[in-house]
């Protein structure tokens, strides 16, 4: 029998008044910046930016963990849901059950997979 446990409060470096962190993450190397925040806080944490509240996940198994699609869901909300009304339903304007957004997704998938993405890296360097 699994024992629950309390949830914990996510971690979030102290900030300013008003701006929250957005000075925190130093602009020019912005990576390196975050690298540091998780190494003093921990994989998962918390910046409030401008009172929005962002939080980030580093490592390659809690992304892969974030990413899983078994997992996935989308809600098409707010202007999206209104764009739907217009352009009907597409891979940003379905929901995850309908059927066209499955085929757009199976459509697009292997342009952006990880050997896609290989191919594509000299380009971007």
């Amino acid at each position: 029998m699994q024992t629950e446990r309390p949830l914990q409060k996510i971690p979030q470096p102290v900030g300013q008044p008003l701006l929250g962190n957005a000075f925190t993450v130093n602009a020019e190397t912005p990576l390196q910046s975050l690298m540091e925040i998780a190494r003093e806080l921990g994989p998962v944490f918390q910046l409030d930016l401008l009172g929005k509240p962002m939080v980030i996940v580093s490592g390659a198994a809690l992304a892969d963990e974030l990413c899983d699609e078994r997992r996935f869901d989308k809600a098409v909300r707010g202007s999206l849901r209104r764009v739907r009304s217009v352009a009907g339903d597409g891979l940003f304007t379905a929901d995850t059950q309908e059927a066209n957004w499955s085929k757009a997704h199976n459509i697009l998938l292997p342009t952006f997979g990880q050997n896609a993405m290989a191919d594509y890296f000299p380009m971007m360097v």
